[in-house]
């Protein structure tokens, strides 16, 4: 690491000592040099990407869909070939000597279609995965802004009970000088005092929720789950909805992943009746025999060699038969469940679009509600110079006026977790 330091023209005239302050200098480059840092994310689109790389479900779904592709190439070879040793303890006689041991070995062969139809499941299956992984993926993203946007409405809400707590303060030290002057009891700085109370407990429960939201929102990222998070001090709702392209809910990968489900099932279904039809294996047996003594002819001793043929066929086996219609009942079942989750997927993208008109509803109301009761305020803080100061109703302004900030900043949330919920549908 290079360090270049530029010294003053009153530290060059300093026979060359460096000032005091270098070595300072030196150990914070040098300790910051030598950590290594990561540039965190700013924006919503940053976090997205960042879950999206380091997301451990996510990571270990891309590892079983890796794992998934290798499987075709498990059909390629034959099944295993088996061999055999036998020694004959008493030992068989022949006209050409007496068997002493047999070696044997036998290669089944695979039925004609079987490897093909498995290697189509294998496919299917893969599809299924990648299915699978899509959907994961969506969830992560869905989760992740739920969050971002639930971390917003709480910072926001934090900053405006700062504010509120300001502005109670100026109240209380206007209240002290206007019961020095008897133009208030002491009822109305204990109100102001109960007031303030009320906001520090609520700035209390928004920072323990504030640090249980930012770590489960780490968790996501697969970070350290106290890392500070950046989240903007203000969002607003547009002032014009934006343009939809409702897709077929039918095409959602929640309905497809029925529809993945049903094509290995009748993948499996082919095999199954592939595997009906008879299978064929080849051998080969060697046997080796001992000379006959005292004898001279051709094939004394002459080991014995015989290759073998034999099929095997289920013909008393139900195997096949129940499997089959296990798989037909498997395949009805799974349409039916396509057909419950469309409708619910459809119901969950109504309502989801319903909520955002809601949520905009609910903040252009309390929009007008905030500006009148700022207009009322400020009518109430005028009437103070004339020497008329009424509490009372100020407070009860301001918790009216923080309920419908509250409400407001609860309903900017509540658009774009919609939005976020539409986004996921579509």
């Amino acid at each position: 690491m290079v360090i270049t330091y530029i010294r003053n023209k009153k530290d060059q005239q300093s026979n060359g000592c460096y000032p005091k302050n270098l070595l300072l200098i030196v150990f914070i480059s040098l300790f910051f040099g030598s950590t290594p840092t990561r540039i965190t994310a700013q924006t919503l689109h940053d976090y997205l990407q960042e879950a999206l790389t380091n997301n451990p479900e996510l990571k270990a779904l891309e590892y079983t869909y890796e794992i998934a592709k290798t499987k075709p190439e498990e059909l390629n070879g034959l099944g295993d070939t088996r061999f055999g040793l036998g020694y004959f303890v008493s030992e068989p006689e022949t006209r050409t000597g007496a068997q002493k041991a047999r070696f044997s070995m036998q290669q089944k062969l695979p039925i004609m279609g079987v490897v093909r139809s498995q290697k189509k499941e294998a496919l299917a299956a893969i599809a299924a995965e990648k299915n699978r992984l899509e959907i994961t993926k969506r969830k992560l993203l869905l989760q992740l802004k739920k969050n971002y946007y639930e971390l917003y409405a709480l910072k926001r809400k934090s900053l405006i009970i700062e504010s509120q707590k300001k502005l109670l303060k100026n109240y209380h030290e206007t209240a002290l000088s206007a019961l020095e002057n008897n133009k208030i009891s002491a009822v109305a700085i204990l109100k102001i005092k109960i007031a303030q109370n009320s906001l520090q407990q609520k700035e209390e429960i928004f920072k323990g929720a504030i640090l249980n939201t930012e770590k489960a929102f780490n968790i996501l990222l697969n970070r350290d789950g106290f890392e500070e998070l950046v989240i903007p001090q203000k969002l607003a709702i547009p002032e014009e909805e934006p343009t939809m392209a409702l897709d077929e809910i039918t095409y959602h990968p929640e309905a497809l992943q029925f529809d993945y489900a049903d094509t290995i099932v009748e993948k499996k279904r082919k095999t199954n009746a592939l595997e009906r039809l008879p299978s064929f294996s080849i051998g080969l047996d060697y046997v080796i025999v001992e000379e006959r003594p005292n004898l001279d002819f051709d094939d004394n001793g002459k080991d014995i060699i015989m290759p073998m043929i034999s099929f095997a066929a289920p013909i008393f086996s139900k195997k096949q038969r129940t499997k089959a219609k296990q798989y037909g009942l498997a395949q009805e079942g799974l349409q039916q469940q396509r057909k419950q989750t469309e409708n619910m997927l459809s119901q969950r993208l109504e309502t989801a679009i319903n909520d955002r008109i809601t949520a905009r509803i609910v903040y252009d109301t309390q929009r007008k509600n905030i500006t009148q009761t700022k207009h009322a305020e400020e009518m109430l803080l005028t009437s103070y110079q004339t020497g008329i100061i009424d509490f009372d109703a100020i407070l009860e302004l301001q918790e009216m006026l923080l309920d419908f900030e509250f409400e407001q900043i609860e309903s900017v949330k509540e658009y774009f977790i919609q939005t976020a919920i539409i986004n996921y549908m579509l």
